[in-house]
């Protein structure tokens, strides 16, 4: 199956429903936490051997770090899940709904997370820097 290939802005009610989306999928929680950036902060880490701090100490210093840069993240899978899938769409897989379009979601999250992870890649740079050199100074 192929994405919809939506180029348009969503209607009202789809906007809602990309929103209801995130949140179903726990990608509204990890855009809220900055959770996917744990892996830079666990030992073994470039900016945890730089710093010299502690794996909480260093995730907190990427939280502080992301924060100005988590409307990126937030605006990149609302127009990513807008192209991706139709109202329809997200109607049924909003509702847990069996079926193709269950399968569909599988596919389409992990182009999702692909597209994003390198339209995104330029700022995750910035925010190791800049944890480090809050840690370090």
């Amino acid at each position: 199956m192929s994405s919809a290939q939506i180029n348009e802005p969503p209607s009202e009610s789809k906007a809602a429903l990309i929103l209801r989306f995130m949140a179903a999928t726990g990608i509204q929680a990890r855009i809220n936490s900055g959770s996917f950036l744990e892996s830079y902060a666990l030992g073994g880490s470039p900016l945890l051997t730089a710093a010299k701090a502690t794996i909480g100490e260093t995730f907190a210093a990427l939280r502080a770090a992301y924060e100005p840069h988590r409307l990126a993240w937030q605006e990149e899978y609302e127009s990513h899940i807008n192209w991706e899938f139709t109202e329809a769409e997200l109607e049924e897989i909003v509702l847990f709904l069996e079926g193709s379009t269950g399968v569909r979601f599988l596919e389409a999250r992990w182009r999702m997370d692909a597209y994003i992870s390198t339209n995104t890649e330029h700022l995750v740079e910035q925010i190791i820097t800049a944890a480090a050199a809050a840690l370090t100074t």
